[in-house]
């Protein structure tokens, strides 16, 4: 009789909540909630124990999903910069010139300063705005870096990697010596050098959100991490000692090291999230988690992770490089705690984010990301119906989706990432079978639970997990035929996620259609921004490092 009591009581105690929460959604997203975005880099879509690999346990960023809502079709670009752009302007690549690689290290270019970013944006309406971690949208003039693109501070790195203790990088396909890659705002910034990478990047966010002050400003942080990202092929074992421990069921060698950085990923969102409760920020802020991109599994920066069991990798036009998991959580969402197969890009962030803050001069420019707000808050079904993932004229080739129906003509590298690669088996943790136990004990479930919409159980996590899987189609041999660099192939992507099944032959009539439209998207782009490398870059001729070197050569 009293457990029923104290049950009925827990669930009033709920309703109250959740009352009070509805009744000041509106109301918070007009006075300017926080902005909390984690990005991983080069994370396997597979490599979240959210998506049902029961090898790497993540229970903190499943938790976010949990507690919020996971979006089982989160599309980015197939390369981290051009996402990286995508996510800070609102368009697709095609239209800022980065549809193209991505900026190299000798590259003197950045993306366009033409271009108005999400930071820019949020300090109109009051927002302080904090990038901690990667930058990767160039920096061969000073005038491209963070802190001079709309950002308060920046502690981080430039480029596209370094390595996770020394914070150096060196490319093997170039003939440049190593450089120190590390910056506190313009500013080199050694003092933590020997310390693990994700760690000192976890613990500057926190320190930011720590030192700030909600009831002045709210609050903008961008952690752009380094992980999962493979280092050079001279850097090998680039973890954390104690993470290491934590995945030695795993035998493969390449496997258990990424699996580490995957750890050390999982620990930064529950410490970010902790802080943010120790701030008493939570109640008006709206968190993100996503990956740049899907995870290399062939080629120079492989990093044993897994799309399992979608088609590519990163750096290809099919959907193992373009589509993951995103987790959202705020308060201010009326409706949480399911899986959404609606489409979002991630483009829609920024116009979502600028309308929650109150921002409006967004309205004037002419971005490709949708207001996403109500699907958010409600899970009402977005507009978009087309997605483009992108034209290349340089590699040739083109992604598009529209209705249902993805349109792939050309591929990148030859042709050598466009099957399903990596398949493996995955070493079961000791763990899983007590899963939904260990994510309720994870500090991020600790932290958001007292906001949950509703009383969750074990079963209620399983339940939402079983909704993530993909179903791959069955395969049929006639129509197993698709060659890009012969001919376009068209996938039914809604009920074929995993492109088994070329229907272009069956489907004339459409192909002829989506290349029509193509066209037209072809009339509005920029063309690529790519620049010839400046051997200047040198870090041997920069006092070892990775800097603006444009500038330096002027004095």
């Amino acid at each position: 009789m009293i457990q029923k009591l104290d049950k009925l009581v827990f669930i009033l105690l709920i309703f109250l909540n959740l009352s009070a929460v509805h009744c000041k959604s509106i109301e918070n997203v007009k006075t300017r909630p926080n902005i909390v975005i984690i990005v991983a880099d080069d994370l396997g879509s597979y490599d979240v124990s959210l998506s049902g690999n029961d090898e790497i346990l993540t229970p903190n960023i499943d938790a976010l999903g949990y507690q919020g809502v996971v979006f089982n079709r989160h599309y980015t670009q197939a390369l981290c910069g051009p996402s990286r752009a995508a996510l800070l302007t609102g368009k697709y690549p095609i239209h800022t010139g980065m549809q193209h690689l991505v900026i190299l290290p000798d590259e003197p270019r950045g993306l366009p300063l033409s271009e108005k970013l999400l930071p820019q944006y949020l300090k109109e309406v009051g927002y302080k705005t904090h990038i901690v971690g990667k930058w990767h949208l160039g920096y061969a003039r000073k005038s491209f870096t963070p802190t001079l693109r709309g950002f308060d501070t920046h502690t981080g790195f430039l480029g596209g990697y370094v390595t996770y203790f020394n914070y150096t990088a060196w490319f093997s396909n170039t003939p440049y010596t190593p450089g120190f890659d590390f910056y506190h705002n313009e500013k080199v910034y050694n003092e933590t050098v020997g310390e693990y990478l994700t760690d000192v990047l976890t613990n500057r966010a926190s320190e930011i959100i720590g030192n700030h002050n909600p009831e002045h400003d709210p609050l903008m942080l961008y952690l752009a991490h380094g992980a999962p990202h493979a280092v050079d092929i001279m850097e090998k074992l680039e973890v954390n000692p104690e993470d290491l421990e934590t995945v030695a069921h795993i035998k493969d060698p390449d496997r258990r090291t990424y699996a580490a950085k995957v750890k050390a990923l999982d620990r930064s969102v529950g410490k970010v999230v902790t802080a943010l409760k120790e701030k008493d920020m939570l109640e008006n802020t709206i968190i993100l988690f996503f990956s740049d991109n899907g995870a290399p599994i062939e080629g120079l920066y492989a990093n044993a992770g897994s799309n399992y069991p979608l088609r590519g990798q990163k750096d290809s036009p099919w959907e193992g490089g373009v589509r993951g998991l995103a987790a959202v959580w705020s308060p201010l969402f009326q409706k949480r705690h399911y899986v959404s197969s609606h489409m979002i890009h991630v483009t829609d962030w920024l116009p979502t984010f600028l309308r929650a803050s109150g921002a409006t001069t967004y309205k004037s420019e002419n971005i490709d990301g949708l207001d996403i707000w109500s699907t958010l808050d409600y899970n009402k079904p977005p507009a978009r119906e087309e997605m483009v993932q992108n034209i290349d004229p340089i590699d040739g080739y083109t992604a598009y989706y529209y209705n249902g129906w993805k349109y792939i003509n050309g591929t990148t590298s030859g042709g050598v990432y466009d099957y399903w690669l990596g398949s493996r088996s995955f070493d079961l943790n000791p763990e899983a079978s007590s899963y939904a136990d260990v994510v309720m004990k994870s500090p991020v479930w600790q932290a958001l639970n007292p906001f949950a919409t509703r009383l969750l159980k074990p079963s209620d996590v399983d339940d939402i997990r079983r909704k993530t899987k993909i179903t791959c189609q069955r395969q049929y041999e006639t129509l197993n035929t698709c060659n890009p660099l012969k001919a376009p192939c068209l996938f039914y992507l809604d009920a074929d996620p995993c492109e088994m099944n070329n229907l272009a032959d069956a489907q004339p009539g459409r192909v002829v259609e989506l290349q029509k439209r193509i066209k037209e998207l072809e009339k509005t782009m920029l063309p690529p921004g790519n620049l010839p490398s400046d051997p200047k870059a040198d870090p041997a001729l920069n006092d070892g490092l990775w800097t603006w070197w444009l500038d330096r050569e002027e004095l």
